[in-house]
């Protein structure tokens, strides 16, 4: 991958967010592979060269594709905790019901 797609990628997610981890991967053909990595986990996104190409310049272009790394960014701290159900409350019953009236034959 080019120097110059590495430093685009690199200001575009630095002005998102300076903590913000980032790889940027040769994917098939046209196309690179960039991936946004937080504490809550990591996602990726496929990024085309001309986007990145266009991008170079201040304008809609660079600006789409950094609401689409900011979309990214959103589906970490979206996505569902994973389900552990060792960490769910325990929950115990208060006590067995005692003896109640209007069960079984009436006394009189």
């Amino acid at each position: 991958m080019a120097h110059e797609h590495q430093t685009i990628l690199g200001a575009i997610v630095r002005s998102i967010d300076k903590k913000l981890e980032w790889e940027a991967i040769g994917a098939q053909g046209d196309m690179v592979r960039l991936t946004v990595r937080q504490a809550g986990g990591e996602t990726s996104i496929d990024v085309s060269r001309t986007d990145i190409a266009a991008a170079s310049e201040p304008g809609v272009d660079r600006n789409r594709l950094r609401e689409r790394v900011k979309r990214a960014q959103k589906r970490i701290f979206d996505g569902k905790p994973a389900y552990m159900p060792w960490r769910l409350p325990k929950i115990e019953p208060i006590g067995a019901p005692g003896p109640r009236a209007g069960w079984g034959p009436s006394r009189r």
